[in-house]
């Protein structure tokens, strides 16, 4: 089909901006999920031991950390963050397709460092994309948001039944065909009305001499960086108190439908509350979900406690892309996203990662008692940061 016709009918046109972003972010976190929980599988079965494979994340963690920035501020100088977008998912792919004839520590050593350097450009720069995109009116940021956690969660589920049904050796293909699936649907993505940024590229370290952008990184670190026992250590602990694998894959889906559900359903309460209030109660509630949690509550109070994930985590989300959208530059976003990855997501939970396991070692579950208290910290910060989200405050 040709013509008129096929142009309005066509794919492209029959997608609204926040529904291609919702596509692009479904892919990205659908295949980041079975990166995260199924590539480790994979390293094992290549023959690596479990201190190689230590080592390789945190490589591939490191290179995400450094580079995400300048992915960010390449981002807002060319002022196309779709086609940086497809270049780096697409990088992704043939990154994924690396791993298939890869054998050795070093060798998949470099594979997974070149993965860490071009992934790290895709969640920040869609956020920063999503958020112009909602500062335009064009759509709302949390309901899409949710389809990404959606994603993450299906595809861990899903992930998990196909490993277990064919083998690890599918995990590279899986990782491949998701980053694929991105840097297709990058092309449809709709660039907001944004000017390019700074010629210089270093004027992106001007970012770190704003005090409200300090604060946000310094509450997501506090806050996010105490998910790190959770993440690290969480399904162990909980092994160790006798609930079953399904038991405990059911305790951390909990913890993704709450989240789900407020990036869908609590845009008006989100806005409602503002960024001080919503860092004010994840604090809170990290306080009170991770000392409870240390003490090895029943399954009833440990379920009342995974719920509270959507405060814990999307609630400090959803914070931090509040003072983004209201503190920075729409051409400096992306920078200020990539910038926020690193500093305020990706560094303090690779840190926080390494202390956790020496406490983890040595104390068992009190290592989340270290998590309520490193996330408590943020209370202190709930004042300056709501000075500096007020109009003509701090920034």
């Amino acid at each position: 089909m040709s013509g008129p016709f096929s142009r309005v009918f066509s794919p492209a046109r029959l997608l609204s901006p926040g529904s291609r972003v919702a596509l692009f972010m479904s892919a990205v976190f659908a295949t980041f999920a079975i990166q995260g929980a199924y590539l480790p599988l994979w390293f094992a079965d290549r023959g690596l031991s479990a201190s190689s494979i230590g080592q390789i994340l945190g490589v591939a963690s490191l290179f995400r950390v450094l580079c995400g920035p300048a992915w960010g501020a390449v981002a807002d100088r060319v002022g196309q963050r779709g086609t940086v977008l497809f270049l780096t998912a697409l990088a992704a792919t043939c990154g994924a397709l690396l791993y298939l004839p890869s054998h050795g520590f070093t060798a998949i050593l470099l594979v997974a460092a070149g993965q860490g350097m071009v992934s790290s450009a895709l969640s920040p720069l869609i956020d920063a994309m999503a958020l112009a995109l909602m500062r335009e009116g064009r759509m709302q940021y949390g309901p899409i948001r949710a389809w990404g956690s959606a994603a993450f969660m299906t595809a861990t589920a899903a992930g998990g039944w196909l490993v277990g049904a064919v083998g690890s050796w599918l995990v590279p293909w899986l990782l491949a065909t998701g980053y694929a699936t991105a840097a297709a649907s990058a092309r449809l993505l709709v660039e907001p009305a944004t000017q390019s940024g700074p010629r210089n590229p270093l004027a992106a370290l001007s970012l770190l001499k704003r005090p409200a952008f300090l604060l946000t990184i310094a509450c997501s670190a506090l806050i996010q960086g105490a998910h790190a026992a959770y993440y690290g250590f969480g399904p162990l602990f909980w092994r160790s108190q006798g609930f079953s694998d399904a038991t405990i894959g059911l305790l951390i889906a909990e913890g993704i439908v709450a989240e789900i559900f407020l990036f869908a359903r609590g845009r008006k309460l989100v806005e409602r509350l503002g960024p001080a209030g919503l860092t004010a109660i994840a604090a809170g509630a990290s306080v009170l979900r991770w000392t409870v949690t240390a003490f090895s509550p029943p399954l009833a109070v440990l379920a009342a406690m995974q719920a509270l994930h959507a405060a814990t985590f999307a609630f400090q989300h959803l914070s931090a892309m509040q003072m983004l959208t209201r503190t920075i530059p729409p051409e400096r976003a992306g920078t200020a996203q990539s910038l926020h990855a690193a500093l305020g997501m990706g560094a303090p939970t690779g840190l926080m990662m390494l202390v956790c396991g020496w406490l983890y070692a040595g104390t068992g579950g009190h290592v989340f008692l270290a998590m309520a208290a490193l996330a408590g910290l943020a209370l202190l910060l709930v004042r300056p940061l709501w000075r500096a989200s007020l109009p003509g405050g701090v920034e």
